[in-house]
């Protein structure tokens, strides 16, 4: 069913590709069909669009809508919604991040991440993200660029809860991780784990309470 409230069923609503080279400072809402970010861009208020990529720098005061995203530089938001978000800078949401599949591979700091299919943090940096909920699968690794470094407490993940059905955690410190399927790799300290099918932890980590929830 369309929905005439919902940019991307009327595209007409949508205006012409957006690309900032220099500085640009955006006080009205922004709706344009790309947003191309190679400068600095300052949007006070809200940005839809259906492609939203950011080589150099770029802040959103309000709400940002998109199809897919990718951060190479720097980007900070309020609230994002997109399909797909793909960072490989820095990337922050100082309050919700929802999508449907989320890869980073850099350094994120957001409030509370949601995403309907995965999420995929690989650690290039410290990173904290308050929640973190899922419905798929959530994989926490190091980075793929950095993994002969010799200083792993760098990159490190802190968070408060994670939720999802299938977990895999690596250098992660979680007050709460819960979830059907978990798996717990080195470099992990995780206060209590509560799982309904398997578990398994690395003898490098530690673990204070786990509870086999029997549905």
């Amino acid at each position: 069913m369309s929905n005439a409230n919902d940019p991307f069923e009327r595209h007409e609503m949508i205006g012409p590709p957006l690309k900032v080279r220099g500085s640009l400072i955006l006080k009205e809402d922004v709706r344009a069909d790309t947003v191309d970010v190679v400068g600095h861009l300052s949007a006070q208020n809200n940005v839809t669009t259906a492609k939203l990529k950011v080589s150099g720098d770029c802040s959103i005061g309000g709400h940002c809508r998109a199809e897919q995203v990718i951060n190479l530089g720097g980007l900070r938001v309020q609230h994002i919604q997109a399909d797909r978000l793909k960072s490989s800078g820095y990337f922050s949401a100082a309050q919700d991040a929802a999508v449907e599949t989320f890869y980073a591979e850099g350094a994120v700091k957001i409030h509370r991440l949601t995403a309907e299919s995965s999420i995929e943090l690989r650690l290039g940096n410290r990173s904290t993200i308050d929640v973190i909920k899922s419905s798929g699968t959530i994989t926490v690794k190091p980075s793929l660029k950095l993994m002969n470094a010799l200083i792993p407490y760098f990159r490190k993940l802190t968070c408060e809860t994670i939720e999802g059905t299938s977990i895999t955690l690596y250098l992660t410190t979680a007050d709460l991780v819960c979830g059907e399927d978990i798996i717990i790799g080195p470099g992990c300290s995780i206060g209590e784990i509560r799982y309904s099918k398997s578990l398994t932890v690395d003898p490098k980590s530690q673990v204070a309470r786990t509870v086999f929830l029997n549905k």
